[in-house]
């Protein structure tokens, strides 16, 4: 018997169509855009221009009124404006402001603190009065922390570095009211600009000395931790006065205690009141003696 014959399949030539359609489509659209950025408004094309290029802080070449440039700097571009910057000054300005704060509050109390181990609690007006003509002991505040400024008259004798007698007194009331702040302490010695050459020593290593000689009672007679407390020589650079009078020399050879704070603050303003309430003679106005 023969075998049937199978109907041939039917095959469609028009599949092209398809492809072509859509590549129709993709024309259209790209004519249309093509002709929408033709016909633009070229203000409004400009304006959105000169938006993003403030916005990423890009200098414009073009000239404003009277020739001033226009556009923005680049220290005023949009990430200037990131929420991490703004959060990041404002915790600046918040701690300066702790700081500071923190720095008045313990200025004062240490003022009134030394005061009254020094001179007592009630002098009598007499007792008042020869204590600031005699002071030389004097509480600073500064931007970065406090000072308390000793002059080196009352604690040392001429051209050494060796603490008299006299000064261990003064000293011991300085030292329980600077170990009870529980700071880090840098002791600065100071001199004149007067040449000084004895024993083989200068300035340098006479302001460095007397430092030394301060920390030393310190750590032995009041037991001050070593990591907490150290010794710094500046010789004359660092002056308070000018050196054109034996006076203001006098003035210049000290030794001050620094009280150190973690951060510095600039919106602290420097003090120059000497110790107590009664609002006494500055440092300039003590009395002074010639001898180193």
């Amino acid at each position: 018997m023969a075998k049937k014959k199978k109907c041939p399949e039917f095959e469609n030539h028009e599949r092209w169509l398809v492809a072509f359609a859509d590549m129709m489509t993709l024309l259209f659209a790209l004519f249309v855009v093509l002709y929408a950025i033709a016909t633009a408004d070229s203000e409004k094309l400009k304006k959105v221009s000169e938006s993003v290029q403030k916005a990423f802080g890009v200098e414009s070449k073009e000239e404003g009124p009277e020739g001033t440039p226009r556009g923005n700097n680049l220290n005023e571009g949009i990430f200037k404006k990131i929420r991490g910057n703004t959060n990041r000054d404002s915790l600046l300005t918040r701690n300066r402001r702790e700081t500071t704060a923190i720095i008045s509050a313990d200025f004062k109390k240490l003022e009134r603190e030394l005061f009254d181990r020094l001179y007592g609690k009630k002098p009598y007006p007499e007792q008042e009065k020869q204590a600031r003509e005699n002071r030389v002991v004097y509480v600073n505040r500064d931007p970065d922390g406090i000072r308390v400024t000793l002059l080196a008259r009352k604690f040392f004798k001429a051209s050494s570095t060796g603490l008299n007698d006299e000064a261990r007194a003064v000293l011991a009331g300085v030292a329980a009211s600077v170990k009870g702040m529980n700071r880090i302490v840098r002791v600065e010695g100071h001199t004149d600009n007067l040449p000084f050459n004895a024993n083989g020593l200068t300035n340098w290593e006479l302001s460095a000395g007397r430092a030394a000689s301060v920390v030393r009672y310190f750590i032995e007679s009041h037991k001050f931790d070593r990591q907490m407390i150290y010794a710094a020589g500046f010789a004359d650079t660092k002056p308070v006065a000018s050196n054109d009078t034996p006076e203001n020399r006098a003035l210049n050879r000290r030794v001050d205690i620094k009280i150190l704070y973690d951060t510095p603050s600039e919106e602290a303003p420097a003090s120059e009141e000497p110790v107590g309430e009664d609002g006494g003679k500055k440092t300039e106005d003590i009395n002074k003696s010639e001898s180193p």
